[in-house]
């Protein structure tokens, strides 16, 4: 019987670098007996079929097995990847692949205050969830019980009851714990080692500069159309690079110490009895917190309004200028 790892997640922990990964090496990952169904990167789409009852689970684990059998080379192992998985409460659709595989969940786990901080970053960024998308950090705050996935212990029980704790794979993004990077953590934790043939893993989906951040949380977003979306982020994109290189990088801490303490606190717990559980250890993540006078990032504009037309709104209309103009020489190219 094939293995069938599904990587649930969780968010802001290179998911996006692991996806580019797998599809980027589908042919050579076949060649080590890994396949990556339908070279999607991430299988979001196929998850919201599955999980609302538009396709089953047994018809899914039979096109999956007809197209590895199809293939030139022995494939032992399945990979399936969507982040969203892990912010659905009850995964007993997806237990269901065990009648045609050895299923195996992988989740990694990044410390819970750097957690928040990313999240808040990627939700101004990418606004899809209105409700969050224009918070100030400690509104945001206020919200994390919302995000009950990041609550280790208790999810990983749940999944544990589907799965078996044996076969839950867990790993923590933290640099101390990823000598080689996330990707390769991510890879070693599916047993893929042998990498000496495979093209590297790419850095994708970073998080803007708080200051930027700042600039989108209350731009309309969310009020506009994805592919509209993506244009203007690029656009944002291209203003924070231009500010990095003229005012160098700033800080991404977002919470003071005191306030990051009570956070990590609420989480002691259970992040001790994951690492109990899982590591054989009493601490879940081994890198230092930061500094007590670590600066702090400043999540704020300009209070002039000729300073934030200067530093912020002049660039952003050279930017989004430019990536027209790039767009409309791919399509010159193509034609």
């Amino acid at each position: 019987m094939r293995t069938l790892y599904i990587h649930i997640g969780a968010h802001r922990t290179a998911t996006t670098s692991v996806q580019k990964f797998l599809q980027t090496n589908f042919v050579k990952l076949q060649r080590l007996g890994y396949f990556h169904p339908y070279n999607a990167g991430r299988h979001v789409a196929l998850m919201n079929r599955l999980f609302s009852g538009e396709a089953q689970v047994a018809e899914v684990a039979a096109d999956i097995t007809a197209r590895a059998d199809g293939k030139a080379h022995d494939l032992h192992s399945v990979v399936l990847s969507d982040e969203d998985i892990c912010m659905r409460r009850d995964l007993s659709v997806l237990a269901r692949f065990r009648e045609h595989f050895e299923v195996k969940i992988v989740f990694a786990l990044r410390r819970q205050d750097l957690w928040l901080e990313s999240w808040y970053l990627q939700n101004v960024k990418w606004q899809w969830n209105p409700s969050l998308a224009h918070l100030t950090f400690s509104e945001f705050l206020a919200r994390r019980e919302e995000f009950f996935w990041i609550h280790y212990d208790a999810y990983l029980r749940h999944v544990e009851e589907l799965f078996g704790r044996d076969n839950v794979l867990v790993y923590a993004f933290d640099k101390a714990q990823m000598p080689d990077g996330p990707v390769a953590a991510f890879c070693d934790t599916i047993g893929l080692t042998e990498r000496a043939t495979l093209a590297p893993a790419p850095h994708t989906n970073t998080s803007m500069s708080p200051a930027m951040s700042e600039f989108m949380r209350v731009l309309p977003l969310d009020e506009i159309q994805p592919q509209q979306r993506k244009f203007f982020e690029r656009a944002c994109a291209q203003v924070d690079k231009t500010r990095a290189k003229q005012h160098g990088r700033q800080s991404s801490l977002l919470m003071d110490p005191d306030t990051r303490l009570r956070i990590l606190d609420l989480y002691a717990a259970g992040n001790m009895a994951v690492a109990a559980r899982y590591f054989e250890r009493e601490t879940l993540f081994l890198d230092p917190l930061p500094a007590r006078d670590a600066p702090l990032a400043e999540m704020r504009l300009p209070s002039e309004g000729y300073a934030v037309m200067q530093d912020y709104v002049a660039d952003f209309v050279r930017a989004m200028a430019l990536i027209r103009a790039e767009e409309a020489a791919a399509i010159a190219d193509r034609n």
